[in-house]
């Protein structure tokens, strides 16, 4: 039994793989170039390469991994280089619609002239305004004009000189002012005692008129007088008047054609000349064509005096008499025309730029589509087309949008993005906030989407998208894989050296010696919990070089060393242990009985792991296990309790198959067990324990005690076989620490899967413990190699009658649930007269 005791122990070379500092090719990492690209994640590099040249619209990329492992850096770069390889995207403007105006007119250029064309319109207006005053004001235009109205001029003066002559005979003047003509009563001379009138004065002569008060204070006869004469007037202006107001609207309707005319002759060669610079787009084209009719129907506006910039956003002039068409009908300002010609540049880009790259940080719908701002005009909202903002998916169009797949789902805007993605059009629309006065809207033009969408998360993430949503995968169907871990090699050790060196380069701390560089190398090792794996979650090594080097700075070395790295780790292990320190407190007092010595049957020490925030920590726990005749089989209590997650639960039924295979092949298995993790008050699940489990069993089966000294790890399949199981560093150290805080016995030890032999990167003390024979951790791959070394006696082989060697723990085992069988049925039996024992 020594000697199989012997060969199933591990040496201390099995237990950590160390790092030769003299196999690294360099004396400290400032001899190394930072790293140049992403290591270790060959798959998931094919993936991105593959997504980011395809031009498809439904290829876009979902990136799957841990944070920490690169991801985002690696995209970025990925991205980049073909970002560069890629011209920018168009520029975009908005422009105001003519016919339309709550529908803004989008305006695509060629990149680095969406700028171009807002200062040439800027430049345009400004220089037509001052050409128009010059033509207007000019001796041609009143010549033109004076020829125009001239046979009309001289008609309209004599038939209004009539008019007044004949309303002056009748004793009233006629005046004009805002609300139409008034028929006024003259006041009458003084009057000679005889009556005689004086001469009345002459017709052009403004003569006073008489009050109100006046009127009212006249002898009622001459009141009645006065009202028969303004009637005779009224009704003589009424016949009148039709005629001059045909000479004055056939005198105002030459007068807007000549203002058209010469407004026309003014703008054509400098509007032609802008259009011919932007032949290149249609859409700027019509713009430009609809600016000078606008222009041309608005030229008595544009020439007044007045500021030539318009208004800023969010103020507005408040004497805008415009017609709710936009049409120019009605009377509009010139701030309002100034600014309806203002080109709202969305999107530029340099002539020499490459396709966008934008990281959205925060992508809520508003950032991703951009939003549309308002001011106030008359007390009410108020909005146009140079109120539009652009957001992440403008200045992304024609490149790349990175996107958090978790911050897109908490902003509720995955919809957002994928109606862009589905339909390739960017649409807003300004809406209305809730409380809100109701306003103007705008509906911009849609403008079209040309982007590739990178979304980068985790499984969390990803399979809540794929599964609640049908259209996720025919939009996003490349997934790029993140490894946790790569393969130990000289050039990954090579490229953990080159970034650790780099991280404390660009954080000012002292570069590290190759003995720190192996300790790193290790300790990566020890987090992918495998002696040939390389943990990718940079992250982490990025915060473990930068405590290393703290630690350096801090005693003022130029030189970070492997006693600071390991320093940095105990500090980093101090700083989370808190959990695990009250947990091995609870066993030291005594109020967690786990017992390091003695014998006792049915009575196992298992390892388990809980989990602290950011932390795991591996615990020793007692597992007891009682037998007795029945048909209940094995019960879990943790089961029962709705305290077992459905792998542990997998494990325990296993148990019974392993029983029934190997012991009840020719009789019925009549067993009721129970089996349970002593004061285990939280929640438990995979099937790590179920060896130790079954050591239990076999143990009550058998009354052979188990050794206390010892715990032991690993799951068990119905054939007998121990299978690998996770965290088997942490378990293993948490059972060495606590039987150093008890005092070695020198029996002391754990039991672990063969399988797990490679995942052991323990910590220097327990290697040196086990090398000095304080500690033992055995390497086993049957139930009969754990039970022979928990109890020491054989486990057991069967013979060609599948009968056991006598003493042997199968044959206690075998006959036991043999006599469970024979009394089982005994009792069943009793009600046909069989004797129940």
């Amino acid at each position: 039994m020594e000697d199989g005791r012997q060969s199933l122990e591990l040496t201390p070379a099995d237990l950590r793989r160390h790092t030769d500092p003299a196999t690294l090719t360099f004396t400290t990492t400032s001899d190394l170039p930072a790293p140049d690209g992403m290591v270790g994640q060959e798959r998931a590099q094919e993936a991105i390469d593959f997504a980011l040249e395809m031009r498809d619209s439904r290829y876009n990329l979902f990136v799957n991994g841990e944070p920490g492992t690169g991801r985002r850096i690696a995209v970025e770069t990925a991205v980049e280089i073909v970002a560069k390889s890629r011209p920018a995207g168009q520029d975009w403007c908005y422009v105001y619609h003519f016919d339309q105006p709550e529908e803004p007119h989008a305006v695509p250029l060629p990149p680095g002239m969406g700028r171009a064309f807002a200062h040439d319109v800027a430049t345009f207006v400004q220089s037509s305004r001052r050409e128009l005053r010059q033509a207007f004001s000019s001796e041609s235009y009143a010549a033109n004009r004076k020829q125009l109205l001239s046979d009309l001029e001289p008609r309209h003066t004599a038939l209004w000189a009539d008019l007044r002559e004949t309303v002056r005979g009748l004793g009233f003047v006629l005046q004009t002012n805002e609300l139409g003509i008034a028929i006024l009563p003259i006041r009458p001379p003084n009057t000679p005692p005889d009556g005689a009138r004086e001469p009345a004065p002459a017709v052009d002569d403004e003569p006073p008129v008489l009050s109100r008060e006046e009127i009212d204070a006249l002898p009622s006869a001459e009141r009645d007088r006065l009202r028969v004469q303004h009637e005779q007037a009224e009704s003589l202006l009424k016949r009148k008047l039709p005629d001059i107001n045909a000479l004055e609207d056939e005198m105002a309707e030459r007068i807007r054609a000549l203002n058209a005319e010469t407004a026309e002759q003014t703008l054509t060669h400098s509007a032609d000349a802008l259009i011919a610079q932007y032949t290149i787009s249609a859409d700027a084209v019509d713009f430009l064509r609809r600016l000078r009719e606008d222009m041309v129907a608005h030229a008595d506006v544009l020439r007044s005096d007045g500021d030539d910039g318009g208004s800023p956003a969010g103020e507005f002039d408040g004497d805008d008499e415009q017609n709710a068409d936009g049409s120019g009908d009605g009377r509009v300002s010139l701030a309002t025309l100034l600014r309806r010609y203002r080109v709202n540049v969305l999107i530029s880009h340099k002539a020499d730029d490459h396709a966008p790259i934008v990281v959205e940080m925060n992508p809520s719908r508003a950032n991703l589509l951009g939003r549309i701002e308002s001011g106030t005009k008359r007390g009410l909202p108020f909005t146009d087309h140079l109120m539009i903002r652009a957001g992440a998916l403008h200045r992304a169009n024609g490149g790349f949008l990175i996107v958090q797949a978790h911050d897109l789902i908490s902003s509720h805007a995955w919809d957002t993005l994928k109606r862009v993605l589905r339909f390739g059009m960017i649409a807003m629309d300004s809406g209305e906030a809730p409380g809100n006065q109701p306003g103007a809207t705008l509906r911009p033009e849609p403008i079209p989407a040309n982007v590739k969408a990178i979304l980068i998360g985790d499984l969390s993430t990803y399979r809540p998208l794929l599964e609640q949503d049908p259209e996720f995968r025919l939009l996003f169907k490349v997934r790029a894989d993140f490894d946790e871990e790569m393969v130990r090699t000289p050039d990954t050790e090579l490229a953990y050296a080159r970034y650790a060196g780099n991280v404390a380069r660009s954080n000012g701390g002292p570069a590290l010696g190759v003995d720190a560089v192996a300790q790193l190398i290790e300790e990566g090792c020890r987090w992918s919990e495998d002696q040939e794996r390389l943990s990718t979650e940079f992250g982490s090594l990025r915060d473990l070089t930068l405590e290393a080097c703290y630690w350096a700075k801090k005693e003022q070395s130029e030189t970070t060393t492997a006693a600071h790295v390991q320093r940095a780790i105990a500090a980093r292990e101090r700083r989370s242990s808190l959990s695990a320190d009250k947990y091995n407190e609870l066993i030291r007092e005594g109020q967690l009985v786990i017992e390091t010595s003695g014998e006792v049957v049915g009575q196992v020490n298992g390892l388990s792991v809980r989990i602290s925030t950011d932390h795991f920590y591996g615990v020793p726990m007692r597992i007891t296990a009682r037998t007795s005749p029945g048909v209940a089989g094995v019960t879990d209590i943790e089961r029962e309790t709705a305290m077992s997650g459905p792998s542990h639960s997998k494990g325990v039924l296993i148990l019974s198959g392993f029983l029934a295979g190997r012991f009840a092949q020719d009789f019925p298995l009549s067993l009721s067990a129970s089996i349970c993790f002593e004061q285990n008050y939280e929640p438990i699940d995979g099937d790590s324990a179920s060896s130790a489990e079954l050591y239990a069993l076999l143990s009550s089966l058998s009354g052979v005690p188990i050794r206390q000294s010892l715990a032991a790890t690993g799951s068990v399949n119905q054939r007998g076989e121990i299978q690998a199981v996770g965290a088997v560093t942490a378990k293993v150290e948490a059972f060495y620490h606590l039987c150093e805080s008890r005092g070695f016995t020198g029996q002391q030890g754990v039991l672990i899967p063969r399988a797990n032999v490679r995942n052991l990167m323990l910590r220097e003390d327990v290697v040196a413990a086990v090398k000095a024979g304080k500690f033992h951790i055995y390497a086993i791959s049957t139930v009969d190699e754990g039970i022979e070394l928990l109890t020491g006696i054989p486990a057991g082989r069967p013979d060609r009658d599948n009968r056991y060697l006598e003493g042997t723990i199968n044959a206690r085992v075998s006959q036991v649930l043999r006599l469970y069988s024979d009394r089982v049925r005994a009792y069943t039996g009793n009600s046909t007269g069989l004797t129940r024992p």
